[in-house]
């Protein structure tokens, strides 16, 4: 019995969530529901990511091109120095080869010299038909004798000469194929190196590509999602500007509706209605004079529909359409960061204070304008 009254209690609580969340939930959804102008300036704060991601691909592109291009510029700077290597290569080796060919040439030489020595005197010696002088010496007089004697040994002295003369070249030759061998290995290791880093180049460019083609297909999507975001921003702006026209104003301003449009500044150096002389010229001033450094943010009072002017009197200046004949009117700006015929919702930043137009420093003039007739601001400031 008391676990049938405690199943029927759970149920009870159950039912009862469930009724609760059934009637909160519309009510939940409607306090969340985001207005149309929120919407719309959603989607440009998205528009203006998207941008940013869209410089970053193609600052990303510009400098892997870059990268690729001094890559390129080096390996082809290597490649020329490998070929102008392999060059030394050849020629060290066709003079080492040049100087081999001629000592070679030389003992040839001097070899086939000794070997018609050789033979004189064996031809002498084996002649027995003649003299013992005549064989000797193949000659006829003592005097030639002498003189065919001294030949000999002069020839005796050259060929020692000459021998001595290439031997000397040959050790000479030696230690050149020793130097020779010693700056052809150097080369060698040097023409490697030079291919290795050839190789590390083809690798960085390839790197280069791929990141080049990663990014390229970044900024495809991002370009797409740009203009996916602008259509978005057309039917968005149409559904503020029906939602505005079913509602008559889009805005009932009561206390405390409008925001404050500098803050940080809320001193005046002129107010509403007040009496001034610029420039030799008296006037009724049309708004609030909020003197602020140059490049202060200016931030949108309401939600509404921009229009942007340069004015003789106001400068850079923009007005914001509020509804129901309501509009505010910001001047003296040095730059504007909204365009015409945007939808701003509260608090969005439409440019900074400056000095452009009749002015004489740096401030905002903030103006409140009803049916076209400006009126003082305080009412929808203050309440």
């Amino acid at each position: 019995m008391n676990n049938q009254r405690k199943f029927v209690r759970v149920m009870c609580i159950l039912l009862a969530v469930v009724m609760f969340v059934g009637l909160i939930a519309p009510i939940m959804s409607t306090v969340w529901a985001e207005t149309p102008a929120e919407k719309l300036e959603q989607l440009r704060k998205e528009q203006a990511a998207i941008k940013e991601n869209i410089a970053a691909n193609k600052n990303d592109i510009s400098k892997q091109e870059q990268n690729k291009q001094y890559f390129k510029q080096e390996s082809n700077s290597i490649a020329s120095q490998i070929e102008v290597m392999r060059g030394q290569i050849d020629t060290t080796k066709a003079d080492l080869a040049a100087k081999q060919a001629s000592l070679e040439q030389k003992v040839t030489e001097v070899a086939q010299a000794k070997a018609m020595f050789e033979e004189r005197l064996l031809a002498i010696y084996m002649n027995h038909n003649r003299s013992s002088l005549s064989t000797l010496l193949g000659v006829s007089s003592f005097a030639e004798a002498l003189r065919f004697t001294e030949n000999l040994q002069q020839i005796s002295v050259s060929d020692t000469n000459m021998i001595e003369m290439l031997r000397k070249q040959q050790a000479e030759l030696e230690a050149q194929k020793a130097d020779v061998e010693t700056v052809l290995a150097t080369l060698a290791e040097q023409e490697a190196a030079l291919e290795q880093k050839k190789v590390e180049l083809a690798a960085s460019i390839q790197a280069a590509d791929n990141a080049i083609s990663a990014t390229e297909a970044d900024l495809q999507a991002n370009s797409a999602a740009y203009a996916d975001n602008a259509e978005k921003q057309k039917v968005a702006q149409q559904e503020w500007a029906a939602w505005a026209a079913s509602n008559n104003v889009g805005f009932e301003f009561s206390g405390g509706a409008f925001a404050w449009p500098i803050p940080g500044y809320t001193s005046l150096s002129s107010d509403f209605g007040t009496t001034r002389t610029i420039y030799g010229v008296t006037d009724v001033h049309r708004g609030m004079d909020v003197p602020a450094p140059a490049g202060t943010p200016i931030y949108a009072a309401a939600d509404g529909q921009v229009s942007t002017s340069n004015h003789w009197t106001y400068g850079v200046s923009v007005k914001i359409s509020h509804g129901s004949g309501l509009a505010t009117i910001y001047g003296h700006m040095t730059t504007r960061t909204v365009s015409d015929g945007q939808m701003v919702a509260k608090g969005t930043q439409i440019g900074t204070v400056g000095s452009t137009g009749n002015s004489t420093g740096n401030h905002l003039h903030f103006e409140v304008n009803l049916n076209g007739r400006p009126v003082s601001a305080h009412p929808y400031l203050n309440g």
